[in-house]
This record gives structure tokens, C-alpha cells and sequence, in this order.
């Protein structure tokens, strides 16, 4: 014997055709999250500063080696262009990054390793006074002062586009703009989610100075 399927009633096909074009339209538009998140990270490059310990000369020397790294990095890079560009002018002078950290250290009476590497690096979702930038993997210049492993309270903010603060509105794409402009609503968190359960925590480091 044969059972017949009851042939479904206009409701259920309508309400069928609405699941339909809604979860087209999620998935379309999670797509379109997480492409916008991938050239926002694309799009930035970071600065990653670490002292050697909490104390109070270690963090201050911390700080006055993140105000030399800025000061070198705005004249270096304001012309860059692009993230790429900022990335290829970076490697390029990573020795003079060092060079100026070690200067700040020697005027201060420290003495110590500095380390200067461009990494690609997990950074959890951060927040600024006037942006925020989403979780995920970034390239970005690291310094790190002292030993490995006993580092202290480190620093990090943006060197491309912008210079920190100058970052929100820098990006050329409106939609990256928004994401890091805009209020802290669901794509940002949608995105910011997923690369907290995805990304990969190591570091792969791309240019190290020896």
C-alpha cells in the first residue's frame, strides 16, 4: 500500500517561502559581516608595546618608548597610502624602531633587551574613546622590552589607518568606516563572536630583528 502525503496548504507554503528567503537573507548577510571584517583587519596595522615588568620605571618606560614609537611611526608612514604600504615601510625601518626604543631606555637609565618584530597576532575586541576595533588577527609592530615571560602591563593601539585616535573615518571602504565608527550593535558583536571562538590564539611572526 502507498501513503499519500497531504498536499501542504497555501499557510504553510507561504510560511515555508518566508523561512526560506530569511535564512537566505541571515546567511547573505553574515557573509557580508564577516568579508567586511576580514578587510577591516586587512586594513589595520596595530602596535603592540610589552614592559619588561609592572613596576613603576618598567611601565614608565614603557610609555616613553610607545611616544618615540609614535612620533617615528607618524613620520614614517603618514604617506603610506595603504595598509600595505605602511606594512612594507614598517619592515623596512623595523631597526630604526629599535633603535629609537633603546634611546628612550638609555636616556632613562635602563638597561635591558628590546625586541622589534612585525607579527600577525589575536587581539581581543578593543575599545577606544571615539572607536572600536573588532576581535580578531592583526599584523602589527611589537616591542618588547626586557626578558621573555616576565612581561608586564602592555600597550597596544593603531599605527595604520591613523595614528590612534586619527583612526576612526581612515578607512576608504564606508563599510569599515561604520564597523568601527558606528555604535557597538549586532555585526559588530556577530563578528567579533566568531573570530573569539575561531581565530587561533598563537603568534606567527612575520619579520623578527634579531
Amino acid at each position: 500500500m502507498f501513503s499519500a502525503h497531504k498536499p501542504m496548504t497555501r499557510t504553510q507554503m507561504l510560511a515555508l517561502c518566508i523561512a526560506l528567503l530569511l535564512g537566505l537573507g541571515l546567511a547573505g548577510w553574515w557573509d557580508a559581516q564577516q568579508r567586511t571584517g576580514e578587510a577591516l583587519r586587512t586594513d589595520t596595522l596595530r602596535l603592540h608595546i610589552r614592559a619588561d615588568s609592572d613596576s613603576v620605571l618598567d611601565q614608565t618606560c614603557k610609555l616613553a618608548v610607545r611616544d618615540a614609537v609614535l612620533d617615528l611611526a607618524d613620520r614614517l608612514c603618514r604617506d603610506a597610502g595603504s595598509a600595505a604600504g605602511a606594512r612594507a615601510v614598517v619592515a623596512a625601518h623595523l631597526p630604526d624602531f629599535q633603535l629609537a626604543a633603546r634611546n628612550v631606555l638609555a636616556r632613562l637609565g635602563a638597561s635591558g633587551p628590546v625586541r622589534v618584530s612585525l607579527v600577525n597576532m589575536y587581539f581581543g575586541t578593543t575599545r577606544y574613546q571615539d572607536f572600536a576595533l573588532p576581535a580578531g588577527r592583526y599584523d602589527a609592530v611589537r616591542v618588547d622590552i626586557g626578558q621573555p615571560g616576565t612581561y608586564g602591563r602592555n600597550w597596544w593601539c593603531v599605527l595604520y589607518p591613523g595614528l590612534c585616535s586619527a583612526a576612526c573615518g581612515g578607512y576608504d571602504d564606508p563599510a569599515e568606516t561604520d564597523l568601527v565608527c558606528g555604535q557597538y550593535i549586532l555585526r559588530f558583536r556577530a563578528g567579533a563572536l566568531w573570530q573569539q571562538l575561531t581565530a587561533p590564539r598563537s603568534d606567527d611572526p612575520l619579520l623578527v630583528l634579531p
